[in-house]
């Protein structure tokens, strides 16, 4: 493994998830579109020389991976379609030069490269300069914006096409991009770990979205939420209605209409608890009361009423809460089940 986002050029990143290696123009046009973004390969300074090489895949919602050409190709996106890509070129390559609308970009060790839906794109691509692609949908961003800092962006997003990498999110950028990798190339724990995969995704939008862009004066000025005691209650009466239910944070913050983080410091400020310690503290009480109530039920059918799939972690909740096991509710408020007739 070469040291930072490089490649060697006998030993290509991301070799163990291999997408295509084509002489063929069309074949490379094809997988460029579906993996990335729509783009024309519109000329080739070498035809009888042309490759691509390129390695990637999925990460939910978003799609890492790593592209290379043989000889120099100039390469020009179609539209967008709603689509920002993130680009970071290799260490110690000849840059790679991107012309943004009227403004070129260079991608280095020190910049990368920002497009999104409206950016009219050039990509002049240098013989085995290879270039590491993020690739997500605005509305993954649209999503994470909302849900995060209760901000709603209307229209695409449209980022400052130069990344530093030398600072600020350019530079949290570039350090992911590198645990990634060598997560990948490695086969680390976390590259098959669903929590931790969904933690790296999770972070990599969030850090996109602290590149500037058109959103950005938005998260500046977003004022800290004062989330009404109205909507800790609002979230309650869905939680006692659905008690039954799975139900998630995201489906609160829907319901109330404010961030997950304004609505979590909501419960704990002026109730002390999360929202999932109150569902979790009703789905008890219920339990308890109809344990009490319903002879003929018994002690798992009620659980499974109440809200709990799992009856290992049922019984143990219960027991912290009430200091006995729910079949021992059970039996004491209506002795014990007959198994005759």
């Amino acid at each position: 493994m070469c040291a930072g986002i490089v490649s060697c050029d006998n030993l290509l990143p991301l070799r163990k998830h291999p997408i295509v290696a084509t002489e063929r123009v069309d074949e490379a046009t094809e997988f460029l579109c579906k993996a990335i973004v729509p783009v024309r390969v519109t000329r080739v300074s070498k035809p009888q020389s042309f490759r691509l090489d390129m390695n990637g895949l999925r990460l939910g919602r978003l799609f890492f991976g790593y592209n290379r050409f043989s000889t120099d190709t100039i390469v020009e996106p179609g539209a967008m379609e709603g689509r920002v890509v993130i680009g970071l070129g290799d260490a110690g390559k000849q840059p790679i030069c991107v012309e943004v609308d009227d403004e070129r970009v260079r991608m280095s060790k020190e910049f990368g490269l920002a497009l999104s839906t409206a950016d009219y794109v050039r990509n002049w691509r240098p013989s085995r300069a290879g270039t590491f692609a993020l690739s997500m949908s605005d509305s993954v961003l649209r999503e994470r914006l909302q849900e995060v800092a209760g901000i709603s962006h209307r229209g695409p997003f449209s980022f400052v096409p130069r990344i530093d990498l030398r600072q600020g999110p350019g530079k949290l950028l570039r350090s992911l991009f590198q645990t990634l990798l060598a997560d990948l190339e490695n086969e680390a724990p976390s590259s098959n770990n669903i929590l931790l995969r969904n933690m790296i995704e999770d972070a990599l939008i969030s850090i996109v979205l602290g590149l500037p862009g058109n959103h950005s004066a938005g998260l500046r000025h977003a004022p800290v939420e004062d989330v009404a005691p109205w909507a800790v209650r609002r979230a309650e009466e869905y939680m006692v209605a659905q008690v039954a239910d799975p139900v998630t944070l995201s489906d609160l913050v829907s319901v109330c209409g404010c961030s997950r983080s304004a609505l979590y410091h909501a419960f704990k400020s002026s109730r002390g608890y999360t929202p999932m310690q109150f569902l979790m503290a009703r789905r008890l009480e219920l339990a308890h009361e109809r344990l009490r109530q319903e002879p003929c039920a018994t002690a798992t059918e009620i659980a499974l009423a109440c809200g709990f799939s799992n009856q290992g972690r049922f019984a143990k909740a219960y027991r912290e809460q009430f200091g006995e096991l729910p079949s021992e509710t059970h039996a004491r408020s209506h002795g014990p089940r007959r198994s005759g007739p």
